[in-house]
């Protein structure tokens, strides 16, 4: 009997996951939460379940808690990537570069071939004005995916930055190449083109 139990709160813990991950990228963030309480319900150790719940409270704009869920995971997987990197990106988003870079770094670490990580570290430094750093970073990141076009869009941004217009130029030309509907790849070209000429 006692393994029935168990198999059976496994599948519905599996099962408040899987509905939650659903509505995660469905951006029905409140549902998706539910889904996650529920699970932490069955089983307050699972790590997916701290991380996801994270991502939903990030997705409300609720920070703090989603900071607060992403730490519980940490505590019990240090080297969870996905909630390193998802701990930075709110870093970044509140201009708490320093801590941000720290995040992201530890993924890099541990994961080197973590390409997101490789591009929003590109982007801290970018943003910090560490432009050959960020270049590396971006450069990184297209030597393991270069058909991405986060990172073309963001080389292309730091590039601008650096006033080396032409070649971000190229960089948005080769993000628009791989996605043609790629908004703000169209809008930076714009911009770029612009101070150029003027």
């Amino acid at each position: 009997m006692k393994l029935f139990g168990f198999v059976k709160n496994k599948l519905d813990k599996e099962e408040c996951i899987m509905k939650g991950n659903k509505y995660l990228d469905e951006g029905k963030f409140d549902k998706a939460l539910k889904c996650f309480d529920n699970g932490l319900k069955i089983d307050s150790k699972d790590v997916r379940l701290w991380n996801n719940k994270g991502l939903a409270f990030k997705g409300l704009k609720e920070f703090d808690k989603a900071l607060k869920c992403f730490d519980k995971a940490l505590k019990m997987d240090p080297e969870y990537v996905d909630v390193l990197q998802s701990k930075g990106v709110i870093f970044y988003d509140r201009g708490e570069y320093e801590k941000a870079l720290s995040c992201f770094e530890k993924v890099v670490d541990l994961d080197p071939e973590y390409v997101k990580a490789c591009n929003t570290k590109g982007l801290v430094l970018g943003t910090t004005k560490k432009y050959q750093e960020a270049i590396k970073c971006f450069d990184k990141a297209l030597e393991l995916d270069s058909q991405n076009t986060d990172v073309w869009y963001g080389k292309g941004l730091v590039l601008g930055k650096a006033k080396k217009y032409q070649e971000a130029i190229k960089c948005f030309d080769k993000a628009l190449e791989l996605n043609p509907n790629f908004e703000p790849a169209k809008e930076a070209k714009k911009l770029v083109v612009y101070v150029d000429h003027h």
